[in-house]
């Protein structure tokens, strides 16, 4: 029984502090509402007894009673309806209606402050774009640019943006909030925490990796890829692998696209999810094994742009992307009929092509005019 007494205490004790603490007092204004609801029914019932008022006017004056307004239009006047005033309406309605006012800003101010530091779940967001982890340095720069570039995407640029991570347990810095950006904290590997997030709802998942320098981060992108897997989702999910012998396993684990960490372009992250497969093409130019790109030194004058890509490709010599003009600047992509002049060419070469000579490229472009 003392044991009883003791955890009954206890209890109470916990319920008290529980009580001063909990950031969700809906349930004390609910009550409150109640108690102001009774007290001005019982008001009303004494004014229309007592004073003789109909119910309008019964409720009218307490109404303007309880909110101290007071016009005075109607007052009580009988002893027991002044009593009945003083005991309902200044003795409990206008602590209860202060209360209540006081309680809702709190409630407004805390829900508030619970949405910056990431507290609350956005129920209400779908079609969304949810980017799970944060890079472990320049963490502020990289998705101030990464956000930037998802902006100016066409596709994207009015998608709801949501980060999942612990990096910011005291709100997005004002950059990312000028942009309308929300985040959710918590850690993708916890339970709830990516249902929290509405990966269910969202239409494109970025996981990235948190250290790009530190090849366990690879676990922790896969471990989050299988409760994505877990939970079920239609979204596009886009995956940042470090070690290649990963990726693989990635896409079996729903990644429709897994692109290396370059956390100085986050450009190729937001071109892999508008034009899947690109990643694929801008990495290999980053790196010579696989497809890259060669410059050689050649200089052409007054030559179509469409010959001289016309001519590499059929001859199986690369393909010309770019060129730098007679004034040093490069240009890329230009006008396929426009007639150019050129110090230098610059081509995409693929793993198992040979690369031309400045010779070979001017006996194929001299060939070319002798025959048209």
């Amino acid at each position: 029984m003392l044991l009883g007494k003791l955890v009954h205490k206890r209890n109470r004790s916990r319920q008290r502090y529980r009580k001063q603490v909990h950031l969700h007092a809906v349930k004390d204004l609910k009550r409150r509402f109640l108690m102001l609801a009774a007290v001005v029914a019982a008001h009303s019932v004494a004014m229309v007894y007592f004073e003789d008022l109909d119910w309008w006017q019964a409720f009218w004056l307490t109404m303007t009673s309880a909110s101290t307004t007071g016009y005075g239009d109607i007052s009580a006047a009988t002893f027991w309806g002044q009593l009945a005033t003083i005991v309902f309406i200044y003795g409990m309605g206008i602590t209860l209606l202060a209360q209540i006012a006081s309680d809702y800003v709190e409630i407004r101010l805390i829900r508030k402050e619970m949405k910056i530091k990431g507290r609350l779940e956005w129920s209400d967001m779908q079609d969304h774009l949810l980017i799970i982890n944060t890079p472990t340095t320049d963490t502020e720069r990289y998705l101030t640019l990464l956000v930037q570039q998802i902006c100016n995407t066409p596709g994207l640029d009015d998608a709801p943006i949501q980060i999942l991570t612990p990096k910011f347990p005291e709100g997005l810095p004002e950059t990312l909030r000028a942009q309308g950006v929300v985040h959710h904290t918590g850690d993708a590997t916890a339970p709830g925490m990516l249902d929290s997030a509405g990966v269910a709802k969202a239409k494109y998942i970025v996981v990235l990796s948190p250290d790009s320098l530190d090849s366990h981060s690879d676990s922790l992108v896969f471990d989050t890829l299988h409760r994505i897997k877990e939970i079920g989702t239609k979204a596009f999910i886009l995956a940042e692998a470090i070690d290649d012998a990963n990726r693989e396993r990635f896409r079996q684990s729903g990644a429709k696209a897994v692109i290396r960490p370059v956390r100085a372009y986050p450009e190729m992250l937001v071109r892999s999810l508008v034009a899947p497969g690109t990643e694929r093409v801008l990495e290999d130019l980053f790196r010579y094994q696989g497809d890259h790109t060669i410059r050689i030194n050649v200089s052409l004058y007054n030559i179509r742009w469409a010959d001289v890509v016309t001519e590499l490709i059929q001859r199986d010599l690369g393909t010309a992307i770019g060129f730098e003009d007679t004034m040093g600047n490069i240009v890329t992509h230009p006008k396929s009929s426009e007639r150019i002049s050129l110090n230098a060419l610059i081509l995409l070469i693929g793993e198992d092509q040979k690369a031309p000579t400045k010779e070979d490229i001017l006996r194929i472009l001299a060939q070319h005019s002798q025959a048209n």
